[in-house]
This record gives C-alpha cells, sequence and structure tokens, in this order.
C-alpha cells in the first residue's frame, strides 16, 4: 500500500517528468493489483490546480483519470490532522506524509526537500 503526493500525480498526468518510466512502472501496478495507492483529498486539490491547463486542453478531468486508474481518495480526519501539526513540512506535504503514517504505508514523492523533511520520522518513502 502506498500514498502520493500531488507531485506524483501531477508528473505522471502531465507526462514528461524525469522520472516518467518509474511514474508509469507504479501507476501500472495499481492497475495490475499489486499495489493500492492512495492520494489525500487535500493533496487531490494540489493536482487539480496543477494540472487545469491540461484538462483544458485535453477535455479529460485528472481525478476522473486517477480513479479509473485505481487510486483511492482519502479524507482526512482528527487523527490525520493532528499528526500533520506535528510534522515540520508544508501543509499540503504534511496531509501526504501523515496519511503515509496513518495507513502506515510508503509515501511516494517527487519532492527531494520533504524527504529532507521526513528524516527520522520512520516514514517510508520513495522519491521519483
Amino acid at each position: 500500500m502506498g500514498v502520493i503526493d500531488a507531485g506524483i500525480a501531477i508528473g505522471w498526468i502531465r507526462g514528461g517528468h524525469r522520472s516518467a518510466a518509474k511514474l508509469d512502472s507504479l501507476f501500472r501496478s495499481v492497475r495490475a493489483n499489486h499495489i493500492a495507492l492512495y492520494v489525500s483529498a487535500v493533496n487531490l486539490a494540489e493536482v487539480l490546480i496543477h494540472t487545469a491547463e491540461w484538462s483544458r486542453a485535453t477535455g479529460a478531468d485528472a481525478v476522473a483519470l486517477l480513479r479509473a486508474s485505481g487510486v483511492r481518495i482519502h479524507l482526512p480526519d482528527e487523527a490525520i490532522a493532528r499528526r500533520v501539526a506535528r510534522l515540520d513540512t508544508s501543509l499540503a506535504d504534511g496531509f501526504a506524509a501523515a496519511t503515509a503514517q496513518e495507513l502506515g504505508s510508503r509515501l511516494h514523492t517527487t519532492d527531494g526537500e520533504l524527504v529532507r523533511q521526513l528524516r527520522g520520522t520512520r516514514l517510508a518513502v520513495t522519491q521519483y
């Protein structure tokens, strides 16, 4: 099981990311039911903001694409909010990390700074 941050979804949807092949492999694993992936509803807002132009150009919806690929949307609750408050990250990054902590899963991110901020938290992180 894993949690993706907005950068993973944005990089995969828009394409052209430096780790495009690895992102494609990750999403193929989800479609093949080898891994379950979640995205926090908070991070989904980031995805919508950063794929708005792509959506206008293609007529596609980022949320529908993620759902069709098997990504599940996770709704944060009080426990996650409390975890976010204890993390030394941006608010959005905190929701991705706290969701992974709460679910006991790996965080998949494109954000090197977030990886550095999470050192010492014992959270399993894969950077793309």
